[in-house]
């Protein structure tokens, strides 16, 4: 089986690297999107993306080529509309997955907001803080969106200037991501973190989801 890495970022060759530890995948190709012809001559049997929202084309593009149904990952985040278009488009004819972030953590993490969301209601005034690595670009990041939907934060486009924000970003040193979300109470606060102490935690939940979009 042949396995397409979108990205020769450095997500992209933690990605390359497990993979071929873990076996599953005969060959494995790191593709760069913005290369006249990336795309190797081997049918690929699974894509996955770790490379930048505008490479959803390429992407979209080549499948559409290849006759479609080719299982398709996406790990990127920070799409625009017109991305979101292209995606929709990719689902027609692609079994698609697509998570802001495929730490295990993460998703315990977004489960646990949601009950603690239930458990308090209106009680609660919810905050979040989230740090990455100064070359990310999105702010917020997609995984801090993702724990704002679940723990019941509206980011309102009209939001008044004098109005503090619900969610704060930093983007400082080599920061993988820590994601903190509060729920503060009178006298009382709950704090729910997460900190990934290596980018190989994505990696893994990224081949898993693929894998179980080829039934693995």
């Amino acid at each position: 089986m042949n396995l397409g890495i979108v990205g020769t970022g450095a997500m992209g060759q933690v990605l390359y690297e497990y993979a071929k530890e873990e076996g599953t995948f005969e060959n494995c190709y790191l593709i760069e999107p913005i290369r006249q012809n990336p795309w190797p001559n081997e049918q690929l049997d699974l894509l996955i993306d770790f490379s930048h929202p505008k490479a959803i084309s390429k992407i979209y593009e080549y499948c559409r080529q290849q006759g479609g149904n080719i299982p398709v990952v996406l790990a990127t985040t920070g799409y625009g509309p017109e991305e979101e278009k292209v995606i929709e488009l990719l689902g027609k004819i692609c079994p698609l997955d697509r998570s802001s972030n495929y730490s295990t953590g993460i998703g315990a993490m977004e489960q646990l907001c949601m009950l603690a969301t239930e458990l308090l209601g209106e009680k609660a005034d919810v905050r979040i803080v989230e740090a990455h690595h100064t070359k990310k670009k999105d702010a917020p990041s997609g995984t801090a969106l993702t724990l704002a939907r679940a723990a019941g934060i509206e980011r309102s486009q009209e939001q008044k200037t004098s109005e503090l924000p619900k969610i704060l970003s930093l983007r400082m040193g080599t920061v993988f991501g820590e994601h903190s979300v509060y729920f503060a109470l009178e006298d009382e606060i709950i704090e729910l973190k997460h900190t990934a102490l290596s980018k190989r935690i994505f990696a893994i939940g990224a081949l898993e989801a693929g894998k179980a979009l080829l039934g693995f």
